[in-house]
């Protein structure tokens, strides 16, 4: 007989109030919350500067001297050439012929090292920011920098008006304290969940492979492998009791954005691939959540918000999974994510802040990115400059007052696991995870809960 999953065996708590948007307002402007940002992120800066730097004194822009060695803090601005244009962009339409037609490639790093500008803002002026000749510090030469990070340097202005950085630093965010001891269980009482992402249903992704390859993920997930042997895979798969689908559960070629320049009367037959592909994500659904807890968080191209926080799909969109004697095994959740799980502080983002973070910078690996963003202390920098999100007043929620156990990242080119100590905290290391995408690999990432340890089975 089969052993049965004792899925409430670790308490669970979503995290994730600040990304709920109980009420839109869209009459603010953007200015509001660059504002929030610097003063919030300013008062964890500046007694970092006071411990890192005791001898100089931190000043505003306006009042800062020639050759005078000082602190500033302020936002990353990167004036790019190839940052999306709204003006190309109407080109492309055409409405708009008598413009000329600029292609966008949508992949391309945006990146111009030799004409591009790192620009440091505060609350009352901007100055252009270059290398001092005379340090080690290659702050602006690496083109690690995006805009909306909240950085303090030490430096002085030059004669053109520039401000030379000889050093810098970030905020200093604290690690969630965790009560887990890592490896104190037997192996038969580890307890597991597991990670996917971009599984894109969708009819470019309905060929015989790539179905075949998804029913033999949802039978290893159900644990239809189990039997009454008590062998290694048995034991792992009866002890597995979480699933987080980290975004992109339908495929790009769901959104039928052509349909949106057609006269109504053109589409009035008209259905969105988007709807066949969320039948088949519900029939999905409904097979996992009677055996396994489910978290599913929105994508790029899933059926929610486009403005970051996304919002968790509609109830509705999953009738099947929702209406069953499951339904509370299912948990729709805001991208980004964050949840308590066995002692433990999980956040994940589903791909979006990574990749558009990656085209303003010289890093590709999404390790090093992720490692960046905690080092900031903020895990949406780019918003609201090339990406999309809510206009916020009063706060920005992408403001993280502590570092997670764990992080994770959906949608990825490849799956990476390594783990990370900010150099003020070196004793304390968080787990970063990079996830594959399920149509690239055919892969999901276990992640083993007691000794938190990773392992990618492949399909």
């Amino acid at each position: 007989m089969k052993a049965e999953r004792d899925l409430k065996s670790m308490q669970y708590e979503n995290k994730s109030t600040n990304f709920f948007i109980k009420e839109k307002h869209f009459e603010y402007q953007y200015a509001p919350l660059y504002a929030e940002r610097l003063v919030s992120m300013k008062k964890y800066l500046s007694p970092v500067c006071g411990k890192k730097w005791p001898n100089f004194e931190i000043k505003p822009l306006a009042e800062i001297s020639k050759h005078e060695k000082c602190i500033i803090i302020g936002t990353i601005f990167k004036e790019m050439h190839n940052k999306p244009n709204i003006l190309k962009e109407l080109a492309e339409d055409e409405e708009f012929s008598s413009l000329p037609v600029q292609p966008v490639n949508r992949e391309a790093k945006y990146i111009d090292p030799e004409n591009d500008q790192v620009i440091l803002e505060d609350d009352l002026q901007r100055i252009i920011l270059k290398d001092a000749e005379n340090s080690n510090c290659k702050l602006i030469k690496t083109n690690n920098l995006c805009t909306g990070l909240v950085v303090a340097l030490l430096g002085s202005e030059n004669e053109n008006s520039e401000f030379e950085v000889e050093d810098y630093t970030f905020k200093e965010t604290p690690i969630f304290d965790s009560k887990l001891t890592v490896g104190q269980t037997s192996h038969k009482e580890d307890k597991y969940m597991v990670f996917l992402s971009g599984i894109e249903l969708g009819d470019g992704s309905m060929t015989n492979n790539y179905l075949f390859k998804l029913q033999l993920l949802i039978d290893y997930l159900r644990g239809d492998f189990i039997d009454e042997f008590s062998n290694d895979l048995s034991t792992q798969l009866c002890n597995t009791i979480r699933l987080v689908i980290a975004g992109n559960s339908l495929s790009s070629s769901t959104q039928s954005k052509d349909m949106i320049n057609k006269a109504k009367y053109l589409t009035k037959n008209y259905v969105a691939g988007s709807v066949g592909a969320i039948k088949k994500l519900d029939e999905f659904l409904l097979q996992l959540i009677s055996k396994l807890e489910v978290d599913i968080m929105p994508g790029e191209f899933d059926p929610s918000n486009l403005m970051l926080p996304q919002q968790p799909l509609h109830h509705a969109m999953l009738s099947k999974s929702f209406a069953s004697e499951f339904k509370y095994n299912l948990h729709s959740v805001t991208n980004p994510y964050k949840f308590m799980l066995n002692e433990l502080c999980f956040m994940g983002v589903s791909g979006q802040m990574i990749d558009d973070i990656r085209k303003s910078t010289s890093i590709d690996d999404s390790i090093e990115i992720m490692k960046l963003i905690l080092e900031a202390g903020h895990i949406g920098p780019t918003c609201p400059d090339t990406l999309a999100c809510y206009p916020f007043y009063g706060k920005d929620p992408f403001i993280l007052d502590e570092l997670p156990n764990v992080f994770f990242c959906g949608n990825q080119n490849q799956f990476k696991h390594e783990t990370f100590s900010p150099k003020y905290n070196p004793d304390k290391a968080i787990h970063l995870i990079s996830l594959p995408k399920f149509t690239k690999d055919y892969s999901c990432i276990f992640f083993n809960l007691n000794t938190l340890k990773t392992e990618e089975i492949k399909f």
